[in-house]
């Protein structure tokens, strides 16, 4: 008798182990993973984004011909263009992303003078304007 009742308490603690290990209530533990932190030179940063800007003021003027764009369309995205730059030039490149949003905004608006090789240029340079600035 007492042989049953070791037999069945030891039957009884292998079925609570095999329900424990079955339930899912157990995770196994994964290794920690550490990454370096990302470090983004906003010096770097600001200077890429001056030449994009710099590209741009360019491939404006090279766009502004009797069938592309006028001297007051010109005008109004090289003031775009020097919004960026005093937004860059004193360190707040997000305070830049809603004026680059606006000159992209503008090109697009105007894309259907922009059908030369300089106006691919153009909309190439806001394009990378965009990705550098993060908008």
């Amino acid at each position: 008798m007492k042989t049953l009742k070791t037999l069945a308490f030891s039957v009884t603690l292998a079925a609570g182990g095999v329900l424990a290990a079955c339930s899912g209530t157990t995770t196994p533990s994964l290794p920690a993973v550490s990454l370096p932190p990302v470090s983004i030179d906003p010096s770097a940063a600001a200077s890429a984004i001056v030449v994009v800007l710099d590209e741009i003021d360019r491939t404006i003027d090279a766009n502004q011909t009797a069938t592309g764009l006028t001297v007051e369309e010109g005008d109004s995205l090289k003031g775009l263009v020097s919004q960026v730059r005093t937004a860059v030039q004193t360190g707040d490149v997000s305070a830049a992303k809603p004026t680059v949003d606006a000159l992209s905004a503008k090109i697009t608006e105007l894309d259907a003078k922009l059908g030369t090789d300089a106006g691919t240029q153009l909309k190439a340079a806001i394009e990378q304007l965009k990705t550098i600035v993060g908008s």
